[in-house]
């Protein structure tokens, strides 16, 4: 598995793809810092930054990093090689979430840092305990929901075998986001309840009641879909990888 990782960390670092992920963790801070640069308020900086982050930023950006790190292979042609490594192919596979992992992890702490940085920096109000956990458990739990979603984004990629799948994902992903907060906010039962058992849109609205407490709604824990997400897509990845035939760079 070592050995995996560190081919996988070779390959990033011959990429562009580390830069995409600081400036995806970066851009929200800066735009939700520029939004509140005259009049500071942490509630508003950190309910933008959250939003911005998971509902825009977050499901392009993580749906093309989990593409770039299946896809390459096929695009340059060393997946026939890499199915000859003396590796069992879901070993591979678990190699590269765990990359993909690392990527989103890094997403997430820079944006976490760099949020409360610039809020101390630009603004006077004192940060309280219960800010401050309130928001920590709320990254927290979108990170791990996130990550959840890690083997469909790698789907698109290794049966798509090109950049367009992972990419029309991120799009129906933010599609399904905007789906989400637009039922919250206009307060329609009947779209809340349908999206909370999508495994994108429910954890938009997770993350709405969790910082705003106004999903006065009943609706599927989104730990649920994006559970079942994760076990299903990661068996069908481990069996596509199994399954693959050597030639024809499939």
């Amino acid at each position: 598995m070592l050995n995996v990782l560190y081919a996988e960390w070779l390959k990033l670092k011959r990429s562009n793809i580390i830069w995409l992920t600081i400036i995806g963790a970066v851009l929200p801070v800066l735009i939700t810092t520029f939004g509140e640069f005259k009049s500071m308020n942490w509630i508003n900086l950190l309910n933008n930054n959250l939003l911005f982050l998971n509902v825009m930023i977050g499901p392009m950006l993580l749906a093309m990093l989990a593409g770039y790190v299946v896809v390459r292979e096929y695009s340059d042609n060393t997946v026939n090689q890499l199915f000859v490594y003396p590796h069992r192919r879901v070993t591979i596979l678990i190699g590269k979430m765990i990359v993909i992992l690392g990527l989103t992890v890094t997403i997430f702490v820079l944006n976490y840092v760099l949020i409360w940085l610039s809020g101390s920096l630009i603004g006077d109000q004192p940060i309280t305990g219960e800010l401050f956990w309130k928001y920590t458990d709320a990254y927290l739990w979108m990170f791990a929901l996130q990550a959840l979603l890690i083997p469909i984004t790698m789907t698109a990629g290794i049966v798509g075998k090109s950049f367009i799948p992972p990419v029309v994902l991120g799009i129906i992903a933010i599609l399904v986001n905007m789906m989400a907060i637009q039922g919250v906010e206009d307060h329609i039962p009947e779209r809340v309840t349908f999206v909370s058992y999508l495994p994108f849109g429910s954890m938009i609205i997770h993350l709405l009641d969790s910082i705003k407490s106004n999903v006065n709604m009943e609706v599927l824990h989104a730990v649920y879909p994006n559970g079942i997400t994760f076990i299903l897509f990661f068996i069908f990845n481990a069996l596509y990888y199994t399954k693959s035939e050597v030639h024809s760079g499939s």
